[in-house]
């Protein structure tokens, strides 16, 4: 039973496995697919049982609604090859807002229906639209309230196309849908590959320099992978282009900044999910030493529903134990090395995450050169790798 992968960019981000094996082991397929982005990636939060898509759709048409200014203003965006946070902060900058609130990350190289909340704005705009290169924005006021908006985040929905060309591929998707519907849509809770970077999956390195106190390191690997083309407000470009003698006091500095605070730490969670692949990856290959896959979900559904997070103050029991300081030791790190001094002495203490994720709802429809899926997940669960169990292909031709 073959589970490994042997991509290198799954290798470079701790995916060493998949949950399944392909079934069609003799089976040569030409995986010649392509998840059109971004029209063929769409995902909407699901705030307080209601889909954002359906709200923004709805308020477009209400015209003639009247909102009460407040100092949380909340808002449904429909966003499109962007990321969440360089967004909320143009539309903080747009409205001249204190701060900002988001419920999760959305993918940039998608169409993502989604809320951000602005806080003490000095004005309001019941829509507005903004727009540079391929990246489009349009956002529409929900409601505002002075007190703070209670707001269940409960699910992500995606609607997500694949193509194909090679008709080998049917009797292949029929087979994988089957076999993920056979364990209830079940699989490992990898941290997804936007995590990392959607196109410079470089990002847990960096967190990992700035774990390991490498500041020029650090540095090194920024400035080597970011384009000359790039904002020059963004942090990449900020510190490429101005670093000349203490980057330690100059860092100090940047962490002033809410925002590229904000990314710094992204740096850094990004280097513990990393970790938390590798971990769950390792677990999941010493389960299966024993056991069968039906028997392996049992186990991790019941005795290992919670992996660690790696950080701080997270501590592990048994096999797990020995399995995490493996991972830590092959890192050359230590728990506490997750305080970092230079930025403001902010610690990354860790957390639990669940070992399997499932998809809901899952609807599906293969026509003739394409597949089309819906299906819901939690909060903090990836798309792509529902996506990676499916396809078992290079991850470059769906991310």
């Amino acid at each position: 039973m073959n589970i490994a992968t042997s991509y290198a960019l799954d290798i470079l981000l701790g995916l060493y496995v998949y949950t399944y094996p392909i079934p069609l082991s003799n089976v040569s397929i030409d995986f010649n697919v392509k998840v059109p982005r971004p029209q063929g990636f769409i995902v909407s939060e699901i705030i307080n049982t209601a889909c954002t898509k359906d709200i923004y759709e709805k308020l477009v048409e209400s015209d003639e609604q009247e909102h009460v200014a407040g100092t949380y203003c909340v808002f449904i965006v429909n966003k499109t090859n962007i990321d969440t946070l360089t967004l909320a902060q143009k539309m903080r900058s747009k409205l001249y807002c204190r701060d900002f609130e988001i419920m999760g990350l959305k993918e940039a190289h998608a169409i993502a229906y989604q809320v951000i909340v602005l806080i003490s704005c000095k004005k309001i705009e019941k829509k507005f639209s903004l727009s540079s290169r391929n990246a489009s924005v349009n956002a529409i006021l929900w409601f505002c309230s002075n007190e703070e908006p209670d707001l269940i985040y409960s699910a992500n929905k995606f609607h997500i196309t694949i193509l194909f060309k090679n008709d080998d591929l049917l009797p292949y998707f029929e087979t994988m849908l089957k076999l993920l519907n056979s364990h209830e849509w079940y699989v490992l809770n990898f941290f997804g590959y936007q995590r990392f970077g959607s196109r410079r999956p470089i990002t847990h390195i960096l967190g990992k320099h700035m774990i390991k106190g490498d500041l020029q390191e650090f540095l090194n690997t920024l400035c080597h992978f970011t384009p000359t083309y790039r904002n020059p407000n963004t942090l990449e470009r900020i510190l490429c282009k101005n670093i000349k003698n203490d980057l330690e006091k100059f860092l100090k500095s940047i962490a002033n900044e809410p925002l590229y605070r904000r990314i710094l730490e992204l740096f850094v969670n990004a280097y513990q999910s990393y970790l938390f692949n590798k971990l769950l990856s390792l677990t999941w290959l010493k389960l299966l030493d024993s056991l069968s896959i039906k028997e392996a979900l049992k186990k991790l559904k019941n005795d290992y529903r919670y992996l660690p997070l790696p950080g701080y103050t997270t501590k592990a029991d048994g096999v797990i134990a020995r399995i995490l300081d493996d991972v830590l030791s092959s890192e050359g790190i230590k728990t506490n090395s997750f305080c970092l001094k230079w930025l403001k002495n902010t610690c990354f203490y860790g957390d639990y995450r669940e070992a399997l994720t499932r998809a809901s709802e899952v609807n599906y429809f293969i026509e003739k050169n394409r597949v089309t899926i819906m299906f819901l997940l939690s909060p903090g669960a990836y798309a792509t790798i529902v996506l990676r169990e499916l396809l078992h292909c290079n991850p470059l031709l769906y991310t």
